[in-house]
């Protein structure tokens, strides 16, 4: 399963923002990094052509 990386809660908001408009539910795992910060690995269940779609408009998203 490929997933979305956030490391802070706007860009959580963000990508589950960018995926409702697309109509695509995904879930949020919550791990705990190497240096003890919290990140959220949202995954979806599309093919590959599509989170490729959409991991290049996340990452513009955030930068």
């Amino acid at each position: 399963m490929r997933y979305f990386l956030a490391v802070n809660n706007k860009q959580l908001g963000i990508c589950l923002r960018m995926l409702y408009a697309e109509r695509i539910q995904g879930f949020v795992e919550t791990v705990m990094n190497g240096k003890g910060r919290i990140e959220f690995h949202i995954g979806i269940a599309v093919d590959d052509e599509l989170f490729e779609k959409l991991n290049r408009r996340y990452k513009i998203l955030i930068s």
